[in-house]
């Protein structure tokens, strides 16, 4: 409540404080009067007239609250809102006397008054008036009483008697209702008829007239009664401003004195300008623009509804006037009303109260680990809710700025406070981003907290739930008992209860599709299995399903943005009304009752008794922090779910990174087992497929990559059924197989060939190699891919949508799935198969090039060598580099010569066949590059790349001129006719010889 020290302005005060405590707290020790009643110390505020509103000051003054016994209120003239007590003797009325009137038309004595309401006119000199039930007598100097409502004129005043005990004594006075038409027609044709057969059966017709007319003037009396008494008294001055249409405009003399008089009737501030210091006691506020000055002479505004003009006396509505006592309020008259209004306020709750402010609950009954937390204060008193009694699930429900954060921070700090972590888990679910929840993510209660900043971590906590879900079932069969009510009311010690507290729930279904099933599942088991929500939303319409409203018990509805919303939250629209101006202010239906509160701040030191009006809330600790402190030593309850997974974790040797299993809320590294089928790594381009072949090749040592060049590419795959590598690495599958293909027809199912006989690991689209899935013994999806290309890749529907991160993904096996991430390694080098045909500068001089897979170098006997191909600057230069190393060559069309080494020039694949030689794939290339040849030495065909030759090129001349030109045209034209051979070739445009001699990794 807020009083007014004198010395010290305004000053909140708690009910219940001493007036000591009070006046020390702002040192003003000797303002114990208040009015005419000096208060002793030890005073309590809140008892009469310690009350709101009340003025305590250094020597008596005028009373501001209202007399308890009769007096007259001052409802029109310059001294409108005075109110004057009678005393025991004689009020003498007028300029002079104990209380004089400001009013000049009054005489120095102009009448009295006592105690029973009799009054007398003293000799004024306009005499006084009496209005009782709309007529008006004069008042002479013999004595009349006066009723309850009466109105006395005198001078410009207008004085209404009240009279606080007229509902007992004048009880007789009561309206009374008209007959009825119908019954007084009845009655008075009875008695007509009565009257009739009197007269005819005795002759006394005078008898029978007499019996005629009285009842009817009997009805006629009750009429007269029932008008006077059922007409209610006019309003006059102050009292005819309470229901005036807005906006009001004022003119004429004492104009602002009225605006204090329509301020008081209505009680409800000015705006400004003509806002007045004492207004702050009025219940309301008027709108810009309600109430305006006109300054004379001016016309009122044309959206004035009411015009009150002083100078005439009159009211206008809608153009219609109507007389008025003109209700002048003074400044001083004005304060002691407001504060009479004030104190006569029904109690109402404060705006501000903080959970330290109230005593803390009492224990429940019954078993220890209820739980029940202390919410909030009604008129009653403390306001607590049992999730026991009143639960199990709570829904909170507010529009913006209403204060369900602050309430969710007092219910899970409060019952954190009152519960170790061993008997209480909290499972937080903030999508504000964390700012509602925050507070209390350092709770050691607190076993997972989500927030709309890591939507990848819905899809944990939902899995995590589940766990505990299936968990609690086991558990609960495994003891053999009913409910979860059952186990703690027995002997034994059942697993902590836990509460789920989901702030801004109507964005759970944005942030993941499954989370509302899981949670209607919950609510529909949690009574059993010791599980609670609390449910926090801006628009429960459409949010909360039918499933969840099914099993909530209780609503806390904060102010809702429309009467609908509160409608379907408590039956009417008593949310939609709540005052913005106290956020916190909420309607509580539960099953046990409804009331209004005001809900408690997180705060854990409460604020002092006595504080400066309109002060900066004093600081005060959280009572989340307070809830932590208690239970810092106490061990930490175990995670829900675990968090993501942070890139660059470091592996175990042999892991390509980490498999998060969340429904069993472990986390263990992602293997690879080459035995149990190949692995798959499949996402699109930038999602780490090449950096998870990295992985896959730091953790099993020896694995070949198969080469980028499609002739070093094919040659691997022909060596790895004998090598017999611990892995193959293949990255961009489906570009190596395009690229294979003309070395290697049917490069697609060689490599499908390849890894019957050694484990494959491959990256590749999601559109290529779907049918490798059903045999793979570990799929990797990486992010990035739509939901119907991971369905194809078995990736469940609860785990797909990841959020597109390099190595971020889903392993899929044969036991299951899991999120994973992959660990960025550096490449390993791995084993190597074939080496690029490149001669190296150190190459001996004996060398003619290099030779074979392993690219030795080639050194060839000086003579015993024959150069197999067409004339041509190809076999020049194959014949100068020879000569420059010393080898003796001859030149033949065909092989099978006899001679010890065979070099054939420009080997494609359609050379070889027109030379009717099979060679292994990746010897022959359709375009090979320059000094590319076959060497065919004992029965084996290796290719070999020619340094280089020294002088020259065959290709120009020995002075660059015609012959050169002549050799490169010549040379072109041999290309042009292999193009031509195997394109018919692949035609199928050969003959039954040449097709013979196929090699069978070169086509079917």
């Amino acid at each position: 409540m807020i009083v007014t020290i004198e010395g010290a302005d305004d000053v909140e005060v708690d009910p219940g404080t001493p007036l000591a405590t009070a006046l020390a707290a702002v040192g003003a020790p000797a303002a114990v009067w208040c009015g005419g009643a000096r208060l002793d110390g030890g005073h309590r505020a809140g008892r009469p007239p310690f009350v709101e509103g009340a003025l305590l000051t250094l020597s008596p003054g005028p009373d501001p609250s209202p007399p308890g016994g009769p007096h007259l209120h001052v409802v029109a003239g310059p001294d409108a809102g005075a109110i004057l007590s009678c005393p025991r003797g004689e009020l003498v009325v007028g300029r002079a006397g104990a209380r004089p009137l400001a009013d000049p038309a009054l005489s120095g004595r102009h009448l009295a008054l006592d105690a029973a309401g009799r009054v007398r006119d003293l000799g004024s000199r306009n005499g006084t008036m009496r209005v009782r039930d709309g007529r008006t007598r004069r008042v002479g100097r013999r004595r009349r009483r006066l009723r309850h409502d009466d109105l006395v004129l005198a001078g410009a005043s207008a004085l209404r008697w009240i009279d606080p005990s007229a509902p007992a004594d004048d009880a007789a006075h009561a309206p009374v209702a008209p007959p009825r038409p119908a019954t007084m027609l009845a009655g008075l044709g009875g008695a007509t008829a009565g009257a009739v057969a009197v007269g005819a059966a005795t002759g006394r017709w005078t008898v029978a007239l007499a019996m005629a007319v009285a009842p009817l003037g009997l009805v006629v009396a009750a009429l007269v009664r029932a008008r006077r008494r059922a007409s209610p008294p006019r309003p006059v001055g102050l009292e005819a401003l309470a229901g005036l249409p807005l906006p009001i405009a004022v003119t004429g003399p004492h104009a602002r004195e009225v605006v204090r008089a329509i301020a008081l009737a209505r009680r409800a501030a000015a705006p400004p300008p003509l806002h007045e210091g004492w207004m702050r006691w009025l219940d309301d506020s008027l709108g810009d623009g309600d109430l305006r000055l006109v300054p004379a002479g001016s016309d009122p505004p044309s959206e004035a509804a009411t015009v009150i003009d002083t100078a005439v006396g009159e009211i206008r509505r809608d153009g219609r006037p109507a007389p008025w006592r003109v209700a002048a309020v003074a400044p001083r008259a004005a304060d002691a009303l407001a504060r009479a209004q004030a104190s006569t306020r029904a109690a109402a709750l404060p705006a501000v109260v903080r959970w330290a402010d109230l005593p803390p609950p009492a224990p429940p009954p019954g078993p220890a680990r209820r739980l029940v937390a202390r919410i909030g204060l009604d008129a009653r008193g403390p306001v607590d809710v049992d999730l026991d009694r009143d639960g199990p699930h709570l829904l909170v429900a507010g529009t913006t700025g209403a204060g369900k954060s602050a309430l969710l921070e007092t219910l899970v700090a409060g019952l954190a406070l009152g519960h170790d972590p061993g008997g209480l888990g909290i499972a937080l679910v903030d999508l504000k981003g964390g700012a509602g929840l925050g507070a209390c993510a350092a709770l050691p209660h607190v076993r997972g907290m989500l927030t709309d900043l890591e939507p990848a971590s819905a899809r944990r906590a939902l899995q995590g739930l589940a766990h505990e879900l299936r968990e609690r079932k086991r558990a609960l069969a495994a003891a053999g008992l009913p409910s979860w009510a059952a186990w703690e009311a027995g002997p034994g010690t059942p697993p902590p209860r836990l509460l789920v507290v989901v702030d801004e729930f109507q964005e759970l279904a944005t942030l993941d599709p499954g989370f509302l099933p899981e949670l209607a599942r919950l609510a529909a088991q949690g009574r059993a299995l010791g599980m609670h929500l609390v449910l926090a939303t801006q628009r429960p319409a459409g949010a909360v399903t039918p499933a969840i409203r099914a099993n909530v018990s209780t609503v806390i509805a904060l102010r809702t943005a429309t009467t609908a919303e509160s409608q379907d939250l408590v039956g009417d629209g008593a949310a939609a009304a709540l005052p913005a101006s106290a956020p916190g202010r909420a309607v509580l239906l539960s099953p046990h009752g409804r009331t209004t509160m005001q809900t408690l701040l997180p705060l854990a030191d409460p604020r002092p008794p006595v504080r400066p009006y309109g002060a900066p809330e004093p600081a005060s600790r959280s009572l989340a922090g307070v809830a932590a402190a208690r239970w810092r030593e106490a061990p930490a309850s175990a995670p829900l779910w675990l968090a993501s997974e942070p890139a660059g974790r470091p592996v175990p040797a042999g892991a390509l990174g980490w498999l998060d299993l969340p429904e069993r809320r472990s986390r263990v590294p992602l293997v690879w087992r080459p035995t149990a089928g190949p692995c798959i790594v499949v996402g699109p381009r930038g999602s780490g497929r090449s950096g998870t072949l990295d992985a896959i090749a730091a953790a099993v040592p020896g694995a070949v990559r198969l080469p980028s060049d499609p002739r070093e590419a094919a040659r691997t795959l022909a060596l790895v059924a004998s090598a017999r590598p611990p892995a193959l690495l293949v990255d961009d599958a489906e570009l190596a197989c395009a690229a294979l293909e003309p070395l290697v027809r049917g490069a697609a199912q060689a490599l499908e060939d390849a890894a019957r006989i050694v484990p494959v690991a491959l990256a590749c689209g999601p559109g290529w190699g779907t049918r490798w899935a059903a045999r793979a013994g570990l799929v990797i999806v990486l992010g990035g891919l739509d939901r119907v290309e991971q369905a194809l890749w078995g990736v469940p529907p609860d785990l797909a949508g990841l959020e597109p991160e390099p190595g971020h993904g889903v392993a899929v096996t044969a036991r299951g799935a899991g999120e994973c991430r992959i660990v960025r390694t550096p490449a390993a080098p791995g084993a190597v198969l074939v080496r690029p045909l490149a001669c190296p500068a150190d190459l001996p001089d004996r060398a003619v090039g290099v030779v074979g897979d392993d690219a030795r170098p080639l050194v060839l006997p000086r003579t015993g060598v024959v150069v197999v191909g067409p004339a041509g600057p190809a076999r020049d230069d194959v014949l100068r580099t020879l000569a420059s190393a010393g080898v003796e060559a001859g030149v033949g069309a065909r092989v099978g010569s006899g001679a010890e080494v065979e070099v054939v020039v420009e080997p494609t694949p359609m050379r070889l066949r027109e030379l009717a030689i099979i060679a292994p794939p990746g010897v022959a290339e359709p375009s090979p590059p320059r000094g590319r040849v076959v060497v065919r030495r004992d029965g084996v065909l290796e290719a070999a790349q020619l340094r280089a030759a020294d002088g020259p090129s065959a290709l120009v001349g020995a002075e660059g001129g015609p012959a050169g030109d002549e050799h490169r045209d010549a040379h072109d034209d041999a290309q042009d006719r292999d193009r031509d051979a195997e394109r018919r070739a692949d035609a199928g445009e050969v003959d039954a010889g040449q097709r013979l001699q196929r090699l069978p990794g070169e086509g079917r």
